[in-house]
């Protein structure tokens, strides 16, 4: 049992190591187009939904296309001078599981794809919906 709290205590502090300021950047990065795909289609405009109904598919393909890493991930593995898809980057591909991991959830990959796929989806479809039903005042 004291070894196996041992070598927990080693991983966590291995961890904390790798985790630098640049990480946190882009960590944040992460955490502000999360927030838009989230909240977007709250937009009052309809140019601002106009331009969240272009974004959004385009998320949702460069996530599939990418095998669900993001490309942010990939420009943080470039920015460390790195490979594009870098394997020793522990970080890469697991945004949602470690955000998911800190109340408790783990979820596979793909749930994870699945489920962040339908939401977007239900995100479009009310933003098309907000910006159908949004009148243009008269000229």
């Amino acid at each position: 049992m004291r070894m196996m709290d041992l070598g927990f205590r080693v991983t966590r502090a291995r961890q904390a190591r790798t985790f630098d300021g640049l990480t946190a950047v882009f960590q944040g990065i992460h955490a502000a187009i999360v927030l838009y795909v989230a909240l977007g289609w709250t937009a009052g405009s309809r140019g601002a939904l106009f331009a969240y109904l272009l974004i959004l598919p385009l998320i949702v393909l460069q996530w599939l296309l990418n095998g669900g890493v993001s490309i942010v991930n990939n420009f943080e593995n470039l920015a460390r001078g790195r490979e594009w898809n870098d394997p020793e980057n522990r970080l890469e591909g697991t945004f949602f599981q470690t955000l998911l991991g800190a109340i408790g959830v783990r979820p596979s990959q793909a749930q994870i794809t699945f489920i962040l796929s339908a939401l977007m989806l239900m995100f479009w479809l009310t933003a098309m919906s907000r910006m159908i039903l949004i009148i243009p005042p008269p000229a």
